[in-house]
Order: structure tokens, then sequence, then C-alpha cells
């Protein structure tokens, strides 16, 4: 049977900023796919309305899996499960109406399912994805693909290091992907992109191009650096997800930096502004007692 865990958490409650996370693991594949939604702070905003989001987004992201059924929907909120089970009645207007939506997603696709209450601790996946403030879209192979055996590659002993704790971990987080760097220049560093590709083979190549569609200067760059992940030992997932990790750091780095200046600038300009009053307050001041 296939599964779909899911979470939703609204802090404050209510009004505050929403998050959904869901886990949807199909049997007869060797993946799960993880995800997360956030929404800002609004007066409309509260917990079980989240969780409705998070159930509604979950059972999208299993339709788009082309899961077929039976399918096992598991969550921690009593009332949605219930509520969607029939055994409580839908007051809430808004509540209603996303209800009904996933009421028609499952007659639309004719999913055979089945909703069931767990323990908020059985529920930690979708939990964490609910709280965490960045974006998540990961695909969680259960045995993940590498092309390289990290152990025969010639690399840093820490390196080695970070890379199979990576790939031994189900879920990794934002902290680790920063911390993984090769620290100095390898093997790999200075490799031409047409190298890369040899060395990494077809399968791998088109995994990168795919991800990182594009001929610019940018996308070649990516390519590049997914290979050259995959080529380390780290996991062809996690390559992907190491290359977008760090392209949106750099795009944080670059807004918080412009941020910076613009406030610096401003500052400047203040005490200019400051400056010419004060010289013009004084011109006055002597021309009055002369």
């Amino acid at each position: 049977m296939d599964t779909m865990a899911f979470d939703g958490s609204c802090n404050p409650n209510p009004g505050g900023c929403m998050g959904m996370g869901w886990v949807v693991t199909l049997h007869d594949s060797s993946f799960s796919i993880l995800g997360n939604d956030r929404h800002e702070k609004s007066d409309y905003n509260n917990a079980l309305f989240a969780e409705y989001l998070a159930l509604k987004k979950g059972m999208l992201e299993y339709v788009r899996a082309e899961g077929q059924g039976p399918l096992k929907v598991l969550g921690d909120s009593q009332t949605v499960i219930y509520q969607m089970r029939g055994i409580y009645a839908v007051m809430d207007d808004e509540i209603r109406e996303i209800h009904h939506e996933i009421k028609n997603l499952i007659r639309e696709h004719e999913l055979d399912i089945y909703f069931q209450w767990i323990p908020r601790a059985q529920n930690h996946k979708a939990d964490k994805l609910s709280k965490t403030k960045h974006k998540v879209k990961l695909v969680c192979p259960n045995s993940r693909t590498c092309i390289a055996e990290v152990g025969s590659i010639r690399i840093s002993k820490n390196l080695k290091a970070k890379i199979s704790d990576l790939n031994s971990c189900k879920t990794p987080t934002s902290l680790m992907f920063r911390k993984l760097h090769p620290g100095s220049k390898d093997m790999f560093s200075e490799t031409r992109f047409h190298e890369l590709q040899e060395m990494a083979g077809a399968h791998a190549t088109s995994i990168a191009l795919r991800e990182f569609p594009g001929v610019s200067r940018k996308s070649k760059h990516c390519q590049a650096e997914a290979l050259r992940w995959m080529l380390r030992g780290l996991a062809v997932d996690l390559a992907i997800e190491k290359v977008r990790s760090d392209i949106l750091r750099k795009d944080n780095r670059k807004k918080n930096k412009s941020k910076r200046n613009k406030d610096s600038e401003q500052k400047r300009s203040k005490q200019a502004s400051n400056a010419r009053s004060k010289y013009y307050f004084n011109v006055k001041r002597r021309m009055y007692y002369q």
C-alpha cells in the first residue's frame, strides 16, 4: 500500500505563518518524495486550515507521482482525519471548501484511499517539514544511486566523511549541504565540462542536463558542479540538491549585500544632508550677529 503522511502548523495560532509538510512513499518504488510549503502571516491563518492545505498538497504530489492506490493517508490531526472519514462534521465554510476539493480530487482519480490517525511522535518527518522555513522538494531514495565509490576517490578524509554521512542520511539538512565543500582544489575542481561528462557517463550527464537545463554560462556551471559532486562519491539526487542549495545561498548573499549597500548609501546621504543643514545654520547665525 502507498502511504502519504502530512502535517500543518501555524505559529502563532491563529494569524501566524502557516507551514505544510508531506511525505509520499510509493510501495513499488525505492524512493519517497518529501515536500513542504509556507504561507505568510494572515488574520485568516490557523492550524486546522494548515493541516488541510498540507493534505491537499500531499495528495497533489501523490497524483503527480502517478500513484494508483491503494493509498493510506496518515496524519496526527484527529479532526482532519475524522472529518475526511465522515465521523466529524465540517462546520467552517473555508474548511468545507477545501474538504470538497480533496474529495473531488479523490473521485476524479478514482483513488482507493484510507485515512488513519497516528500520534505526533510517529509523524516526525512531516512535522519537521511543516516547521522548516526554507522550501524543500526532495526525492529521497531508500537506496541511493552513486556513480563513484567515495572510498576510492582521491579527496580529503574530512570530505569523504561528510559525503558518507550525507549518503547515509535519509533527510539531509541545509546545514549539512552548507558544510560540504572541497576545502581545496581536488582532481575534479578544474576538469572541463566535456571531460566530466565522459567520466560520469551518459546517465548521470542526462540527469544534470535535465535538472539544470539550458546553455547559458550559469546552467553549464550548475551542470558541471553536479557532475563534480557525483564523481566525488555523493549520491546523484544529493549532488543535484547540493548545487541547488549553493545557488539559493548565493542568491541570498547577493540580496543581503544589495540591502546593506542601500542602507549605507541612505545613511551617507542623511549624514551629508545634516552636514549641509548645520553649515547653512552657522552661516545665517554669523550674518545675524554682523
